[in-house]
């Protein structure tokens, strides 16, 4: 029963806890001296407190402060008493959960703390990445369902409420009472108030219970919107290549204006779909997916949901951004690597000349002394990243260094030199007739001769 407060200053973090007038606990911390802000692991109740409902609830009105604060001296601050969701049946039959990840990233943003000084342990819960798959599920989609069945609830009291007036309303009818009017006005309350349970409900049907699947096939992204009843149903779906996606952006958020605790509006105005990210094509088509809206329940520690919201969806946001983003480049990647596997794969003679010409055009090589013969190689992503190299340690020499230490140097002349090297084999010949090809295709490409 306790208030927990915090202040923040220009300078300090100032946290307090008391009831009425008497403070139990109260401390002080200067921002720049704050090193992490880390979740502490909820204490799972055991079998026997959760079977019992007295138990229950006595499990769940415990202590548990869940945000650990750690200075740069090592001292540690625990805060904030966060209770698992008391109407949620995880709360006692299986695995507790509450709002601890987003009271931290709600701190985490109104401090504006640098990410790479604040060591960050929470995952975002409602992605699930793959390579190239990536599921994203509305973060509050448990306490979606568990209002969807409370709506569910007053809809169907709502039926019998309706028949009931129905009834009286055709008795009054024929008896020719005045009554008539107020069973008719009721009636068509009934059936105002029926249409926007009805359409809440089919709204979190369609727009918050499903989940969207992102996977990227070579150069495409595959999207699917699928509900899971007793088997998958796909809702929506497109595919589009990777290379015509001009920009990937968020869109504006919803703002909330009946999100007052008891204000009953609150459910109608929250099961409205609103698609945050648009995938915007170059020619001009774009698609719209990531319904994203925060729980009208949630209270973080300075109380704008709409703030609140941004906040979680921005880490949301970037996860798909990013998804689809780095899939365009991991397939031109593996299509470079692809390429450069297939030049080291041909012919002796082939490769050797494919070689020197890549060592003229990029100005570089790659050298590796193995007894008394030269490796050498080209191509930076093929030596970086092709597994026959993992366990060679190239050099990384400019073309002229090794040009003025190697080629033209008399002591160097007959060392063993193996060019184009794959794993098996390359072409073995001098440092001194690798110099006479390597300047044979210069003066081929010369435009002075």
């Amino acid at each position: 029963m306790s208030e927990e407060k915090i202040l923040i200053s220009n300078e300090y973090l100032t946290y307090t806890r008391k009831l009425a007038i008497i403070n139990f606990e109260r401390f002080d911390i200067n921002l720049k001296e704050i090193k992490t802000i880390n979740k502490i692991p909820m204490k799972i109740p055991n079998s026997f407190s959760t079977n019992m409902p007295v138990l229950a609830i006595l499990w769940y009105f415990r202590e548990e402060k869940r945000i650990l604060i750690r200075d740069k001296n090592g001292k540690e601050y625990k805060i904030w008493n966060i209770p698992a969701k008391k109407l949620s049946p995880s709360t006692y039959f299986g695995t507790p959960k509450d709002d601890t990840d987003l009271y931290i990233k709600e701190l985490k943003e109104f401090l504006n703390l640098e990410e790479e000084n604040i060591e960050n342990n929470q995952e975002t819960e409602s992605l699930e990445v793959e390579k190239k798959k990536l599921i994203y599920k509305h973060p509050d989609l448990s306490e979606i369902k568990e209002t969807f069945f409370i709506l569910l609830f007053f809809q169907i009291l709502l039926i019998f409420i309706f028949l009931g007036l129905f009834s009286e309303g055709i008795i009054a009818f024929y008896e020719g009472r005045v009554e008539i009017l107020f069973f008719i006005v009721m009636s068509v309350v009934c059936i105002v108030v029926s249409y926007f349970l009805i359409r809440a409900m089919k709204n979190a049907i369609l727009y918050f219970f499903p989940y969207e699947e992102y996977k990227i096939i070579e150069n495409r992204l595959y999207y699917e919107k699928k509900l899971k009843l007793f088997k998958s149903y796909t809702i929506e779906k497109f595919d589009v290549d990777l290379k015509d996606i001009e920009s990937v952006s968020a869109l504006a958020p919803k703002m909330f204006y009946h999100m007052r605790s008891r204000d009953p509006l609150k459910y109608f105005e929250y099961f409205q779909p609103c698609k945050r990210i648009s995938i915007r094509l170059k020619s001009g088509e774009s698609y719209k997916v990531c319904n994203f809206i925060k729980s009208p329940n949630y209270v973080g520690f300075f109380g704008d949901i709409n703030k609140i919201g941004e906040i979680e969806f921005k880490e949301i946001f970037n996860n798909i951004k990013s998804f689809i983003e780095n899939g365009e480049i991991e397939y031109n990647f593996e299509k470079q690597l692809e390429k450069a596997r297939g030049n080291y794969n041909l012919e002796k003679s082939e490769r050797y000349n494919f070689i020197l010409n890549k060592i003229l055009e990029e100005e570089k090589l790659f050298i590796y002394q193995k007894e008394d013969i030269f490796i050498i190689n080209a191509e930076e992503i093929a030596v970086k990243n092709l597994e026959i190299f993992k366990d060679m340690n190239f050099e990384e020499i400019d073309f002229y260094i090794f040009y003025v230490n190697y080629l033209s140097k008399k002591r160097y002349e007959d060392k063993k030199v193996l060019v184009g090297y794959n794993g098996i084999g390359g072409k073995e010949v001098t440092m001194l007739q690798l110099k006479d090809d390597i300047n044979e295709i210069r003066d081929s490409k010369s435009t002075f001769k």
